[in-house]
């Protein structure tokens, strides 16, 4: 992993910067082999004349050290100063080190001058004849240097924590990139069938739903199938990827402020989705984009939701059909578990989402049954466990909200048939 894609060396060497002027000692960045990166030093820096490999070889193995102890760990250094070290780690993986120092712990005495340099003229470098002065290094306590270990410790994990978020904006764009995948095979399918629409408001007012539900899960699986509908439909052309994801931002402005988020809050948020029209931006940036911005309007959303409170009774309806679709459930059953009438819950899916219990219910099972159908189900088992006692029934029921069979939908995303529904 190239430690110049996750860690901001301009940002990085500002906190070297503080860091130093903090503790009066230089600070330094080292690969894992003990290779020096980049470093805030000062010009009479001891290491700026000697670039000895016994140098690395002990940063590659004191860090190491301070990597199994996860703490930062102090050392000598081979001309006889001292130096803690401390490891960057994101999610328990080192990839380098972080040092402050040299100093002395004991007083500029003739011993310690001696040892000094002698120990500089054995890796090559003759300090007293250049008129290196050991009193120039800074003299620190030992109680200093345990304190300095500390805060470079919590530098470090700080910094670990930001290139921690950093590889999981990552992956969730590689995640993210799976699904296109995915959703390419799907969207052919689905353009063919006439009246087909990028944004259903079905799929609207389901999403504010989960939101109010508390459902992250099943929300930024919707999110992600507007993503995944985007990218392969415009086919990795940068000006539609865009407008279609501002197009989107709008639409998430709407659900956000309908499931209970304040405008004003989104402000930042709709500000950031200004800059995906820019002109030099590139897919990459696009695309990490993208992500914080439905990140951000799910955050708003879940830290307002309480100033408007969804039907708890049409939200219990919904969480039981999405937990219990394979049972057989009816509008009466479903009405007598969240304890109302079944005409007064037909009204609030009808009011509240927009659709019938019955299209809900069958939309859901056809989900659950695209999934199974993609993980190597066969037709017949796909339609027992999603509640479709039917076959036939299953078959008609798929076909009209898909646009073809069910073993159509398998051999179109597996390859295989599977079944002759």
């Amino acid at each position: 992993m190239n430690l110049k894609e996750i860690l901001d060396y301009r940002e990085t060497e500002k906190l070297f910067k503080s860091l130093s002027a903090t503790c009066g000692l230089d600070v330094a960045l080292f690969d894992t082999d003990g290779k020096e990166v980049f470093s805030v030093r000062s010009e009479n820096c001891i290491c700026n004349f000697i670039r000895a490999d016994e140098c690395g070889r002990k940063i590659a193995y004191s860090g190491a050290k301070a990597a199994e102890l996860k703490s930062a760990y102090i050392y000598e250094t081979p001309c006889g100063l001292i130096m803690c070290i401390s490891p960057v780690a994101p999610e328990g993986k080192t990839l380098a080190y972080i040092a402050c120092g040299p100093a002395r712990l004991w007083d500029n005495d003739e011993y310690f001058r001696n040892e000094f340099y002698s120990k500089c003229r054995d890796m090559g470098f003759n300090a007293e004849q250049a008129g290196f002065a050991p009193e120039n290094v800074k003299q620190v306590s030992c109680n200093y240097l345990t304190g300095l270990a500390g805060m470079l410790a919590v530098t470090v994990e700080y910094m670990a924590k930001e290139t921690g978020r950093y590889l999981k904006r990552k992956d969730e764009l590689g995640r993210m990139a799976t699904e296109q995948l995915k959703m390419q095979a799907e969207l052919r399918l689905k353009e063919a069938r006439t009246g087909y629409r990028k944004y259903p408001i079905e799929l609207e007012k389901e999403l504010i739903a989960y939101v109010q539900l508390g459902d992250k899960v099943r929300a930024r699986a919707i999110i992600n199938n507007f993503l995944g509908e985007i990218f392969a439909y415009a086919c990795g052309d940068l000006d539609i990827i865009k407008a279609k994801l501002f197009e989107f931002t709008a639409f998430l402005s709407r659900a956000a402020v309908e499931a209970g988020a304040p405008l004003n809050t989104l402000a930042d948020t709709i500000k950031k989705s200004v800059t995906l029209l820019a002109e030099n931006v590139d897919y990459v940036s696009i695309c990490t984009t993208a992500v914080e911005i439905m990140n951000d309007f799910l955050d708003t959303v879940y830290e307002n939701r309480k100033r408007r409170a969804a039907s708890e009774h049409l939200s219990k309806a919904v969480k039981i059909i999405n937990e219990r679709y394979y049972e057989e459930l009816t509008l009466e059953s479903l009405a007598s578990k969240v304890f109302v009438s079944a005409y007064y819950l037909s009204h609030l899916f009808r009011d509240e989402m927009d659709i019938t219990f019955t299209d809900y219910l069958n939309k859901v099972r056809v989900d659950r049954a695209k999934e199974f159908l993609s993980e190597g189900c066969g037709v017949a088992e796909a339609a027992e466990k999603t509640g479709f006692n039917d076959p036939a029934y299953f078959m008609k029921i798929f076909k009209r909200y898909v646009g073809i069979t069910p073993a159509k939908y398998k051999k179109a995303v597996t390859g295989f048939s599977g079944g002759s529904f």
